[in-house]
């Protein structure tokens, strides 16, 4: 079977509880949950061990290229951006901060954090989560798409790497058309940033317990 054909690029899943209750206290207009048919029948049907997949880092310039962080060999960066629409959640900057807590970053990356929300972004405020960024040399930005477009505030410049829990990585993404991003989850991002290349946050000693 060809490599390509084992990857996904997105998940469904129907609403649990606690999402509906989410969105129940935020929705402006009625909403629908959709589910499939009652009896419904599938082309295939495919299990996997969710325990048994190592964090990923996509390659430039797409986010299916993919590889286990083992995998990746010595890539250093020059930028590592966490948060924004993509991964800017309460509970991805809790992660960073875990991995981050206690380190410092490399003198020749700079982290940017970027919560999605304001809600999230006075939360973590609220949580000490932003004493933990700025003792670790991060810079926090209000919620913005900022770099993640390359618009502002982490522009790639020619020849320049980031590590970033954004949403793409196709040519020019972040900057110049010759730059390089690699997409990561934030505890993988957090990491690389205190280790100045791609890396893992067991190398930090942060264990997280697999799914």
């Amino acid at each position: 079977m060809p490599q390509w054909s084992l990857r996904a690029k997105n998940g469904i899943f129907y609403p649990d509880d606690i999402t509906e209750q989410y969105v129940n206290g935020r929705a402006k207009r009625k909403y629908r949950f959709y589910e499939s048919d009652k009896g419904a029948q599938y082309k295939d049907i495919k299990e996997f061990d969710a325990s048994k997949i190592e964090p990923q880092v996509a390659f430039p310039h797409l986010p299916s290229n993919t590889k286990g962080i083992s995998d990746v060999g010595t890539v250093f960066v020059d930028q590592a951006v966490i948060g924004s629409c993509t991964n800017g959640r309460l509970d991805d900057l809790r992660t960073a901060a875990r991995v981050l807590k206690g380190h410092k970053t490399s003198s020749n990356v700079k982290l940017i954090i970027i919560p999605a929300t304001q809600m999230i972004y006075r939360q973590a405020m609220k949580e000490g989560l932003f004493d933990i960024f700025l003792d670790a040399g991060a810079v926090i930005s209000p919620p913005t798409c900022g770099p993640c477009l390359g618009g502002y505030m982490g522009v790639l410049a020619k020849g320049e790497k980031a590590i970033a829990t954004t949403n793409r990585n196709f040519v020019g993404r972040m900057g110049h058309p010759e730059s390089e991003v690699y997409l990561s989850n934030p505890a993988v991002a957090a990491a690389s940033a205190v280790l100045g290349r791609i890396g893992s946050p067991e190398e930090l000693g942060t264990i997280f317990p697999s799914p």
